[in-house]
């Protein structure tokens, strides 16, 4: 969607009007930044973006640490024994020449040690190939979260910037009445002196500007408070000084529909579809327990007994034992368990399809909104901007006819209000546009267009 196009086009008299009211804000700040530079900011430091980062992280570790069981399991062992008394053997007494005795033997000697090592090798196993599928499909998933953050953080960082935007807009309205409203009171003050006017029309001026002061207060604390929100999102010490780059009248300009598939941009299909996929694997890999398995293992150690603790006395002897082989593990029943974890994940799995479907029905239905939603905010704005430019003809020439006597105070009064009304309107229109684009670029995935 390009806001640069088909800018709204008012007389010069309402374009200054607007200019000072949607003016580049002014101010002392460190830092100054656009709209695309507070979205890059967000992206680096926001936490849940941070946080996303390192679930991307977590899953290819999970990633590594599923392939290692396919790799060579490789363990060293020592063992030593000391057997403070033998353990005593009943042999018939006809071995050692005494027949019909039982003679007490004690074999072994009071130390013993081993020293080796195993390597077990997987030769066949379909759960750790289908695991490690899994495996894969889940750094995926972390990959599709970590780019639904991004666009959550995106659009509450827009948002944000745009109602900070509009409300120092708001506040820079009243201010430019203010002025205006002061003179006012400076020529019924005199009149008044004059006793060509009331006393009590002076204290409406007086009311009127009051009123407007409290309102600009107001304005300007929730402008503070929206600013400080938006440090947060981007990551920013809240005491750090922050000013905002304004475009006029926000970057307002007729809508451009995106028209590519639904499908092929939302990031939330993409985690649905990801998930179903994931769930997929899950009973493949269950159903693959039913699959024999086949591995390959060697083993070398030495050992020593001796009677004495001398086992690093040198010319003693470590008789060596080596061992290859492989294991062959057949399943055969489990008590229905994995028939029942199966059962139970089929479940899931429908459950999955069916929040998928109607994520897709949704998810068109919101994309027809905010193009309904974007197209109606555009006409409100041209009518508001027609509107602001009547009002403030309305009030020029009431404020003339004032000056010179020929029109009451009630008049000016209420050319003042309906002048006010008018901006607020306005404001509200051009906010109202900026937050329907930004859902339409959201129901279009095309938050990240914002970053480019």
């Amino acid at each position: 969607m390009d806001s640069r196009t088909s800018i709204i086009r008012i007389p010069v008299k309402a374009a200054l009007l607007v200019a000072a009211i949607f003016g580049t804000l002014s101010g002392t700040a460190q830092e100054t930044l656009d709209l695309k530079q507070c979205l890059q900011q967000a992206l680096e430091h926001n936490t849940e973006v941070r946080k996303a980062t390192l679930d991307q992280d977590a899953a290819r570790h999970l990633v590594n640490e599923t392939r290692a069981d396919g790799l060579p399991q490789i363990t060293a062992q020592a063992d030593l024994n000391y057997f403070p008394s033998i353990a005593t053997q009943i042999l018939p007494g006809e071995i050692l020449g005494q027949p019909g005795t039982q003679v007490p033997v004690q074999f072994g000697t009071k130390y013993n040690a081993t020293v080796g090592g195993r390597v077990t090798q997987m030769l066949y196993d379909q759960r750790f190939l289908t695991g490690l599928q899994a495996a894969k499909r889940s750094a995926e998933l972390y990959d599709l979260l970590h780019l639904r953050t991004e666009e959550q953080v995106i659009h509450e960082v827009a948002t944000t910037f745009y109602q900070v935007l509009d409300l120092r807009a708001q506040q820079a309205s009243i201010d430019s009445q203010l002025v205006n409203m002061t003179e006012l009171e400076r020529i019924t003050g005199l009149q008044v002196e004059n006793e060509f006017k009331r006393k009590l029309d002076l204290q409406r001026v007086q009311v009127n500007r009051q009123n407007a002061a409290t309102r600009r207060d107001g304005l300007a604390l929730a402008g503070e408070q929206q600013l400080n929100y938006l440090k947060v999102l981007m990551g920013m010490p809240v005491v750090a000084d922050l000013a905002l780059v304004q475009p006029t009248n926000l970057g307002v300009g007729a809508p451009r529909i995106n028209t590519d598939p639904l499908s092929a941009q939302r990031t939330d299909l993409k985690v649905l579809h990801q998930q179903v996929e994931l769930q997929s694997l899950n009973i493949r890999a269950t159903k693959a327990g039913y699959v024999p398995t086949l591995s390959a293992f060697g083993a070398l150690n030495y050992q020593a007994q001796r009677n004495e603790f001398n086992f690093f006395d040198q010319g003693q002897n470590w008789f060596q034992t080596a061992q290859i082989g492989a294991t062959l593990s057949i399943p055969v029943f489990d008590g229905l368990r994995k028939h029942s974890k199966i059962a139970q994940q089929k479940v899931s799995l429908l459950q999955q399809e069916a929040d998928l479907a109607y994520t897709e029905n949704a998810l068109a239905m919101e994309e027809r909104n905010a193009i309904a939603q974007l197209n109606n905010s555009w006409h409100t704005v041209e009518t508001q901007a027609s509107n602001l430019t009547l009002a403030g003809n309305v009030y020029d020439q009431t404020n003339i006819l004032y000056t010179e006597g020929m029109a009451p105070l009630t008049d000016l009064l209420d050319a003042d209000q309906a002048l006010r009304d008018a901006r607020t309107a306005y404001h509200s229109a051009t906010l109202q546009y900026k937050l329907a684009e930004l859902d339409l670029l959201k129901a279009q995935g095309g938050l990240q267009t914002l970053t480019r």
